[in-house]
């Protein structure tokens, strides 16, 4: 072993020794990643939406979806909250990505005191369905066929296993599919904003700037509307008029709408401070954490010690 090291090419042995080197940063990096997002959790108490105060805040509830057009699926086309999905080809080396993406759509988490919106961008979501099948077209028309080896299913375990056989055989795509669907058990850690008082009458002001733009754009309607004194041009006057006519039209429509209290969820653009989104309970998401953490410290010593390995033999002697 020590005569295969030292004849190692000069090109061969700094490429293992710097691959070795920034495998064993990596592993720190996510050793550090992983006990400090368990940590995050454990230290963070969890908040009722009702009373949550504005910040970062732990919640817990139950997912639900939002009012309007439903978020599909795109594999299965199956209503839900939250979806990420893959579609693989076989190639001769392995599986190779051809199309992938992840939902952006606003969803809700409930608890027994009120509702939340979150916001997915930017978070890190550990959703509990996951659906992996195969087929011979890249466009797939029904729904999982085969589901994976690990997932929860009624299938008896030699049903599964000649499924599983059938999948792998002659079949050249593969889908993943990753759900949380209404009704599922939430956990989730991020910015907490309440839109109160302050943000309806920023939002008023915005729209009373909208509705002006709008009456500008219609010159002849706004002449119509607001020319007083006929001389075919809007003056200091005139315009105030008009601004005012906005700003109550539009605190009349707001008045009406009667717009509840609205909660968000959101990315805090702080490293320290992930926003997590979870389908597992925060004892299983401490744990998962916990256990990542412990395999890439595991990693880094692993990758340090053949690093330092192989320096001592290269150089020994």
């Amino acid at each position: 072993m020590l005569t295969d090291v030292q004849t190692l090419s000069p090109g061969q042995f700094w490429f293992w020794s710097v691959s070795l080197s920034l495998l064993t940063l990596v592993a720190l990096y996510f050793t550090f990643r992983g006990l400090r997002r368990a940590r995050i959790i454990e230290d963070t108490p969890t908040a009722r939406i009702r009373s949550a105060p504005q910040g970062y805040v732990e919640l817990s509830g139950e997912a639900a979806a939002m009012p309007g057009e439903p978020i599909l699926s795109p594999l299965t086309m199956t209503p839900c909250c939250w979806y990420r999905f893959q579609v693989e080809r076989r190639h001769e080396k392995g599986w190779r990505t051809i199309r992938s993406g992840m939902s952006d759509g606003l969803f809700l988490l409930r608890d027994e005191t009120g509702e939340c919106i979150i916001d997915p961008e930017g978070a890190e979501v550990s959703p509990r369905g996951k659906n992996v099948w195969y087929d011979n077209q890249d466009h797939p028309i029904a729904a999982a066929h085969y589901p994976a080896a690990g997932l929860n299913t009624d299938i008896p375990a030699l049903d599964l296993a000649m499924k599983l056989g059938e999948g792998l055989v002659g079949r050249n795509y593969r889908y993943t599919e990753e759900t949380i669907y209404p009704g599922d058990r939430l956990y989730a850690i991020g910015l907490f904003k309440t839109l109160g008082e302050a943000d309806r009458l920023a939002m008023r002001e915005e729209l009373v700037k909208d509705r002006l733009s709008q009456w500008k754009a219609d010159h002849a309607g706004l002449l119509a509307r607001f020319d007083r004194d006929g001389d075919g041009r809007i003056d200091l006057t005139e315009w105030e008029v008009a601004r005012r006519t906005a700003k109550r039209e539009v605190t009349a429509e707001q008045l009406r709408e009667q717009a509840p209290v609205l909660n968000t969820l959101s990315q805090t653009d702080q490293e320290h401070r992930p926003f997590l989104i979870s389908a597992y309970s925060q004892y299983a998401l401490v744990k998962r954490y916990r256990l990542m953490g412990v395999a890439a410290l595991i990693g880094f010593f692993l990758c340090g010690g053949v690093a330092v390995w192989l320096f001592t033999l290269r150089f020994a002697g």
